[in-house]
């Protein structure tokens, strides 16, 4: 699945998601991790944006 992102410098960026390892809350934002070794990412959306996007509800 890839989603559009905006990174913290305001760039957009898409993402496979299926490549997502974890995704944690950074500052005002959230860092990505991927299962490529030293690929991550910090971007403008927040934890629950992105959950959305993705389709994760909460329980």
């Amino acid at each position: 699945m890839w989603i559009k992102l905006t990174d913290v410098n305001g760039d957009h960026l898409t993402l496979n998601f299926t490549h997502v390892v974890s995704f944690n809350p950074y500052g005002t934002g959230t860092h990505i991790v991927t299962a490529t070794p030293g690929l991550t990412f910090f971007v403008k959306e927040t934890t629950e944006e992105i959950q959305r996007k993705v389709g994760i509800t909460a329980s």
